[in-house]
């Protein structure tokens, strides 16, 4: 499961999905669930932190993606 917690605007939400590709597939969306902008506050994937030099959606998406290769 991977859970991120991000900022909105002016306040925190949170999203889940099954796994990386999940994740992976909806940002490849024509409108994903979450813009590329969005400020990470805190991710897991199965209940293990995932390190991130740069805390955005985008910079999420990047490490997941450059592991899927």
């Amino acid at each position: 499961m991977l859970k991120i917690k991000y900022e909105n605007g002016g306040g925190t939400e949170s999203i889940e999905y099954k796994s990386a590709a999940d994740f992976l597939a909806n940002q490849r969306l024509e409108v994903p669930d979450l813009e590329d902008y969005y400020k990470i506050v805190d991710v897991t994937l199965d209940g293990k932190p995932v390190e991130l030099t740069d805390k955005t959606i985008i910079g999420l998406y990047k490490k997941f993606d450059s592991e899927d290769d």
